[in-house]
């Protein structure tokens, strides 16, 4: 899936947030952190294309991305990574791992679950 991948005008062009994703030190350990371009997506949590199918929950056809992650890695300039919202409910749980399923239990979506499950 990385013809979805974006270069910075298109990840900007596009509207969606952009997390740029940093470490800092806190108390003598090094832990990840982030600055978002505009306001973060509301949902349990983000996954990349190949991620999402893993655990139960694809990207339908014409689904776009909810969000971009900036990739330093890449050598390419398509450093924006897409990702897609989803919420505990649509997920496989018996697919996730420790971490994700951490982050699941935060809960972050529930602002609008009764809205997505209205529609």
């Amino acid at each position: 899936m990385r013809k979805l991948w974006l270069n910075k005008v298109q990840a900007q062009a596009s509207g969606k947030p952009c997390l740029i994703p940093y470490q800092v030190e806190i108390d003598g350990e090094w832990v990840w952190d982030g600055r978002w371009t505009k306001l973060a997506p509301t949902a349990d949590i983000l996954l990349p294309y190949t991620r999402c199918k893993e655990i139960g929950c694809p990207v339908q056809n014409r689904e776009s991305p909810d969000a971009y992650v900036y990739n330093a890695a890449e050598k390419s300039q398509f450093r924006y990574v897409p990702f897609w919202a989803r919420f505990s409910e649509d997920i496989d749980h018996s697919k996730i791992t420790d971490e994700e399923g951490r982050i699941l239990g935060f809960r972050r979506g529930d602002g609008v679950r009764n809205l997505k499950n209205m529609s």
